[in-house]
Parts: C-alpha cells; sequence; structure tokens
C-alpha cells in the first residue's frame, strides 16, 4: 500500500536522521587540525633553515680543508669545456677519490620537499574545514587527497620505489539526509576527513620515521659548530678573565645545552604521533579528539623549540 511504503520511507529517514544528529561534529576536530596546519608550517620553516645551516656549516668545513691544503679542488671530469654541457667543481682528498660537488649539495633537499608537501597537506585539511556546501566540501576533499598523492610520491622518489594511488572521493547521498542540509555538509566533511586522514597516516609514518634518522645524522654539523664555540669561549675567558668573557661562555654553553636537549629527531617523531592520533580519532579507533589535541600540541611545541634553536645556532655563526 502506498500509505505504508510512505510510513517505512519517513522511519527510515528518521533513523538515518538521528544517527546524523548524533553524530559527532567536525567542529570539534577544528581546533585540533589548524593547530596542526600551524604546527606543519613552522616545523617546514625549521627545516628549510636547518637545511641552510648544514649545508652553509659543511661549505665552511670544505673551505678550510682547502685552503689548508688537506683537499684540493678541481673540475668534474668533462666539465667547464668549451663544447661541455656543464661546469662543476668537485674537491677531493687526493687524486684517487671520487670528489664530492664544490658546493655541496644541500643534504635535505628530499627532506623539504616531503615536508613541504606535508605542509600543503595540513593547509587543505584546514581548507576542508572551512568549505560551506557539500558540492565544496568534495572539492576540497579531493584537493587535499591529491595532496596525499603528491606527497606519497615524493617519499616514493626519495626511498626509489614506485608510489601506490589514492582514490578519489565522492560525496555520499541520500534523499533524506538533505532534509536537515548543515548536518548533511557536516556529514560529508566527516566522510572526508576520515577517507584523507586514513589515506594520509601510512604516507605521513614513512615519511616522519625518516625525517628522525635524518635529523640524528644532520645533528653532528651543528653540534660540532657549537662544542667549538664553547671550546672557544673557554679559552677566551681563561685567558681574559672577566664579567664578558665568564657572560659569554654561560651564553655559548646554553645555547649548545639547548641543542642536546631538544633531540631535533624528536620533533618527527611527534609529528607522526600526532598525524596518527588525529586520524584515529577521526576513525574512532579509541582516541579521542582530546588525546589527539595533546599529541598535537605536543608537535608545536618540539616545532617551536627547534626554531628557535636554529635561530640561536645561525646566530653563533654570525657572531664567528
Amino acid at each position: 500500500m502506498h500509505w505504508q511504503r510512505e510510513i517505512w520511507r519517513r522511519r527510515q529517514a528518521a533513523v538515518l536522521l538521528s544517527l546524523l544528529l548524533a553524530a559527532c561534529s567536525t567542529a570539534d576536530y577544528q581546533k585540533p587540525i589548524d593547530d596542526f596546519a600551524a604546527a606543519t608550517t613552522d616545523a617546514n620553516a625549521s627545516l628549510a633553515q636547518l637545511n641552510d645551516q648544514v649545508t652553509d656549516a659543511y661549505k665552511a668545513v670544505l673551505d678550510r680543508s682547502v685552503i689548508e691544503g688537506k683537499m684540493f679542488i678541481k673540475m668534474a671530469d668533462a666539465n667547464c669545456q668549451t663544447t661541455s654541457e656543464r661546469c662543476q667543481l668537485i674537491v677531493l682528498a687526493d687524486e684517487g677519490d671520487e670528489g664530492e660537488p664544490y658546493p655541496p649539495q644541500p643534504p635535505l633537499t628530499d627532506m623539504t620537499l616531503v615536508m613541504s608537501g606535508i605542509a600543503s597537506y595540513a593547509q587543505n585539511l584546514k581548507d576542508l574545514l572551512a568549505a560551506d556546501t557539500a558540492s565544496q566540501v568534495e572539492t576540497q576533499v579531493n584537493a587535499t587527497l591529491a595532496s596525499v598523492q603528491n606527497l606519497a610520491a615524493t617519499v616514493a622518489t626519495a626511498e626509489g620505489r614506485p608510489a601506490g594511488s589514492v582514490p578519489a572521493f565522492a560525496t555520499p547521498v541520500g534523499a533524506a539526509v538533505n532534509w536537515v542540509v548543515g548536518k548533511y555538509v557536516d556529514h560529508v566533511k566527516e566522510d572526508g576527513l576520515q577517507e584523507a586522514t586514513a589515506a594520509a597516516k601510512p604516507v605521513i609514518r614513512q615519511a616522519a620515521d625518516r625525517f628522525a634518522m635524518t635529523a640524528t645524522f644532520v645533528s653532528d654539523v651543528p653540534r660540532s659548530e657549537l662544542a667549538e664555540d664553547v671550546s672557544k669561549a673557554l679559552d677566551d675567558f681563561r685567558a681574559n678573565g672577566n664579567a664578558s668573557t665568564l657572560s659569554a661562555l654561560a651564553s655559548s654553553a646554553a645555547r649548545y645545552d639547548q641543542l642536546l636537549v631538544s633531540a631535533p629527531p624528536q620533533l618527527f617523531e611527534r609529528l607522526g604521533v600526532a598525524h596518527d592520533a588525529l586520524a584515529d580519532a577521526l576513525q574512532d579507533q579509541g582516541v579521542t579528539a582530546a588525546d589527539a589535541m595533546a599529541q598535537i600540541e605536543a608537535f608545536a611545541a618540539e616545532a617551536q623549540k627547534l626554531a628557535k634553536i636554529i635561530k640561536d645556532i645561525k646566530a653563533v655563526g654570525g657572531e664567528g
């Protein structure tokens, strides 16, 4: 009967509507996602500065070695000739060495590309939450998934392997949900956030693990530079013990201590943990939005701390 079908249709609509009304609002994720985006921006800037600082410090080491005659510099084979395609220099300890490029290549190029991709992804998550209509949400989710695809390709290239594909997002449809447009849009946002963060989770975890290993290696250069600065300040104090040289010694030791305590690799581990928590909270995997917020705050604090430390390390270099 027609009236029975109408009752059944209304019951279905009521059940679906109650589920939508009971669902956790994406507004609960506004601050976590905003803070995650801000923290990735800080981390991106810090990594770029660390890359510059390490490259400059290593160039200074090579310069001293060449000037002191411990290494020598020459043109790379078949370079810098009339018919050459390139003109590049290399430094080497003796003629039997293969040598290395001069000036040295930035060691974190792959990582800065990956971190830039993570920052782009995080900004897309933020823009997704700001979308006003289901159509805008769908467009923004697919932009977010595209950034995940680009990030996956960058990580895969850095690791010398092919990248997997990230599927597109389709807006969930249903006549009943259109009865409450605002709830429908929020429902689409939640689906989109779940899909985007789930797709990004393994990619960002791979990147974070790679960051941690690389950061451990590159921190050796600033350690050497700051240890030398402390040694020089101590020599100055011993040669001329006054308030000024004592203050300089204390400041130099404090800057080095900041680097040692900060453990730059920890920033990237925090990044992975923070995103894991955000994705798990959205997937209802036993993690709450508050839990995710706590992990994101820890990541943000590390990003801000590293930014300050790198600024201090740069100041040390400027004093030399």
